[in-house]
């Protein structure tokens, strides 16, 4: 027979080892439920709309702290009509149907002085792709007919993001529907939260695939020139290194060339893992007011 104390102690040790156990199967329950939240993400990373960005200038009529184009520092350039129209050529061909949207973008697209050739070239290439021209809004009112008509007879939609400025947007939304363009209002700048500081590390010592995973700028596939990036960041990265003497390089990876663009795999894989510029970015970008850049690097660079 078990004598009470000895039933005591292996009651003890059976409760102590099915605490153990609860405690473990909680831990992993905790350890599943991170590594399907992982899953998810990146899942639903992997199926989030896929857009071309095609950027028209860095050049900004306003001056905002810690743009991700650096468009204060940027000089006052253009891209060339030929330029566009090579790349769209190509791109519309090899990518055009498996696109979800393409942006026509900025800088301030309103500045960019061939814009009715550029919406009319952009439909051209992409027929059957969602057009949206990026802005802040401020030079509608100053825009020409040929702007007008060019927008709506291409079917482009102007996709506004209003700044705390002092402009009348709801006129400029007015305008937009007198006009007969579609337009939405991509964002306020002006509401709590909205405006971020996206920082770099100049001696490259960020985890690159946590700083991909935890990215608010994935998606936002540039075209500049000749060339494809995977971010605005890294595409217009040279305006900072210009103005402020700072060496973000680029290196094989970075980039695709547009001609070699055979499909929207490459787009994708482009979007969806990490490149060696990864390493630069902070992985969480910090809240900020909304200010004008004093064009100093701080505003960048950690």
């Amino acid at each position: 027979m078990v004598c009470f104390d000895e039933a005591r102690c292996l009651g003890t040790k059976f409760f102590a080892i099915l605490h153990v156990f609860l405690y473990f199967c909680d831990e992993m329950q905790k350890i599943f439920k991170k590594i399907r939240n992982f899953i998810a993400s990146v899942q639903a990373h992997r199926r989030e709309p896929l857009r071309l960005e095609f950027v028209l200038s860095d050049y900004c009529n306003l001056n905002c702290k810690g743009c991700t184009h650096y468009s204060p520092l940027a000089v006052k350039e253009f891209e060339s009509v030929e330029q566009l129209e090579c790349a769209a050529s190509h791109l519309g061909k090899a990518v055009g149907a498996g696109l979800d949207v393409v942006y026509l973008i900025g800088g301030e697209t309103l500045l960019y002085p061939h814009l009715p050739e550029a919406m009319g070239l952009m439909r051209r290439h992409f027929p059957t792709t969602r057009i949206q021209l990026f802005t802040n809004g401020i030079l509608l009112p100053k825009m020409t007919d040929e702007f007008w008509v060019s927008a709506r007879d291409n079917g482009v939609e102007l996709a506004i993001t209003r700044y705390p400025i002092a402009f009348d947007y709801d006129a400029a939304e007015a305008l937009c529907r007198a006009k007969g363009v579609s337009y939405e209002v991509f964002g306020d700048r002006g509401e709590d939260g909205a405006f971020l500081r996206f920082a770099l590390d100049p001696d490259k010592k960020q985890n690159g695939r946590v700083s991909h995973f935890k990215c608010f700028n994935r998606g936002c596939i540039s075209v500049v020139g000749d060339k494809i990036y995977p971010c605005s960041i890294s595409a217009c990265v040279g305006h900072l290194n210009k103005a402020c003497g700072t060496r973000f390089e680029h290196q094989s990876g970075d980039w695709i060339d547009v001609s070699s663009v055979r499909d929207v795999s490459q787009l994708k894989r482009l979007r969806d893992r990490p490149v060696p510029f990864c390493s630069y970015c902070k992985e969480n970008p910090t809240v900020t007011k909304y200010g004008a850049s004093k064009r100093e690097k701080s505003e960048w660079v950690d």
